[in-house]
């Protein structure tokens, strides 16, 4: 008996370090990639979606190989549409404890199914190995204080927050070119922003629309998350009145405008549901949002074309890779139902969510569109392209999704995603307003944007060129919109993403730019 006892006492003791250690902790290097046109991106990216994948419980993802018991790292190679991704998991000592791979047809659009599957076969494998000796467990050392170090100040130049070329564009002279080849920033707004220029609002916000002003004159405004909306007023981070929706529906477009000239505005919601869309109209009354119609099978869009009077426009969705069926037409509220009106032929790549209208120079009407892969394109009174961007604009993370079983075999994902762009405004002068947001990694499907920007361009006659931007956000911009009348521009930024493990909860925030 006391022989057995020893016994137990000694396997208990040798199992010590490993449950003190906790969860095994994994550093997840960086992929070497093969074939893949955008490298660096799907490096990042590939390191990104494996780190996040492997988290759970019983593993525990690391910042650095200094803290891990085990670095995971592999290659993904794609030929055509085939892809191959093999991972290897070595401890701190160079040995190989674990290999796991995954292969199959789709490309980079398959990467999310791809890196599922990859981090479900590694993790199975890993704890396998952790609880049968084969990797071997580190204690968790204790933390030691470290120094406090001083910060050291360093004065901080003052940065413009609307750049300019060193002799802009006068307003309504569009054939006056900037002057120069070296573009020098203006001072147009200096210092920190004055207070209430700049509000953080609980929850991840991706839609902005300006309402009615108050008799104080602030702004009110109508935003909108994923499944809810909100009514607030400008200053203020917290809603007086709004809504939300049922699970399997998602609001993916939000405008106000007075469609019926009645003199009371309504509230469009562009809303998808498993799918198919069922938007619905609310009006203000007695500071509370009411329901004036629902289940609207329609895309709705507010636009100012040629930066003349804002108005209601509408287009039917369709079906498979053809979203938008049909002409874009003007609409109006009548009762519960709204009714089309005159129509808007589109352009190759143009949609309700894709394009304005501006004047050139001999006042004739032409169409800017955004390209499904986020140029910018321009197109004459008839309609024929004429110029296209080098760079790409645009770039949301706002999207809606369709099933489509056909896909699942060729691209291991049973649906199709479709990504929304914020609109593109054009001003009296004919500026045309876009906003452009750059990325930590955008592949496929893969999106999450890191900063923000939106760029003021006119047509010289023979292409689009720059008339001013603003610096860049320090987070993604999921929507803006300029104020003419004010000349202020509204900036939606998502400062902090929500993060189910960690309870993290997101946030966004309103900056408000002078433009002068």
């Amino acid at each position: 008996m006391k022989r057995l006892l020893l016994m137990l006492l000694m396997l208990l003791v040798s199992a010590l370090p490993a449950l003190a250690a906790g969860p095994l902790r994994v550093y997840v290097g960086e992929f070497n990639a093969v074939g893949v046109a955008a490298k660096d991106d799907t490096k990042s990216a590939l390191q990104a979606l494996l780190a996040s994948r492997l988290n759970s419980d019983r593993l525990l993802t690391v910042s650095s190989p200094a803290e891990a018991e085990v670095v995971v790292g592999g290659t993904y190679l794609t030929i055509g549409k085939q892809y191959n991704l093999d991972a290897f998991a070595r401890t701190a000592g160079g040995q190989t404890v674990s290999r796991s791979f995954v292969q199959g047809e789709g490309g980079q659009e398959a990467l999310f199914g791809a890196v599922g599957s990859l981090a479900e076969k590694l993790s199975a494998d890993l704890l396998k190995k952790v609880e049968t000796g084969s990797v071997h467990r580190l204690p968790v050392a204790a933390p030691v204080a470290a120094p406090i170090a001083l910060p050291v100040v360093q004065p901080r130049p003052q940065s413009d927050d609307i750049v300019r070329p060193a002799q802009p564009v006068q307003s309504g002279d569009l054939q006056r070119a900037p002057q120069g080849d070296v573009i020098r920033p203006q001072a147009f707004y200096r210092g920190a922003p004055k207070s209430g220029e700049i509000k953080r609002l609980d929850g991840m916000y991706n839609l902005l629309t300006p309402g009615p002003l108050g008799s104080d004159g602030r702004r009110m405004l109508f935003m909108a998350q994923n499944q809810s909306v909100a009514a607030l007023w400008q200053g203020d981070n917290r809603p007086f009145t709004g809504f939300g929706l049922k699970g399997d529906q998602k609001v993916i477009g939000l405008d106000y405008i007075d469609s019926d000239a009645n003199g009371t505005a309504e509230l469009y919601v562009t809303i998808i549901s498993q799918g198919e869309l069922e938007s619905q109209v609310w009006e203000l009354k007695n500071k509370r949002l009411v329901k004036l119609a629902e289940k609207l099978p329609y895309f709705f869009r507010v636009i100012a074309l040629a930066g003349g009077a804002p108005k209601l426009y509408l287009q039917e969705q369709g079906r498979g890779e053809q979203q938008y069926y049909g002409d874009v037409h003007e609409a109006k509220l009548q009762g519960k139902k709204v009714v089309k009106q005159a129509k808007i032929a589109m352009p190759r790549f143009g949609t309700i969510h894709s394009f304005n209208q501006f004047k050139n120079q001999n006042g004739e009407l032409m169409t800017v569109v955004f390209h499904e892969d986020n140029y910018l394109v321009v197109y004459d009174k008839e309609l024929k392209e004429i110029w296209r961007s080098n760079d790409a604009f645009g770039g949301s993370e706002l999207y809606y999704q369709v099933e489509d079983l056909d896909r699942m075999r060729t691209h291991g994902d049973s649906h199709r995603w479709y990504f929304i762009n914020q609109r593109i405004q054009v001003t009296a002068n004919q500026e045309i307003l876009v906003g452009k947001n750059e990325g930590f990694f955008v592949i496929g499907n893969a999106r999450m944007y890191k900063k923000g920007a939106v760029y003021s361009l006119y047509w010289n006659g023979a292409a689009l060129e720059e008339v001013w931007r603003t610096k860049d956000t320090q987070s993604y911009m999921p929507d803006f919109w300029f104020d003419e009348k004010k000349s202020e521009l509204l900036l939606l930024q998502l400062t902090q993403r929500e993060d189910v493990l960690t309870r993290v909860k997101g946030a966004s925030a309103l900056q408000i730019k002078k433009v002068e």
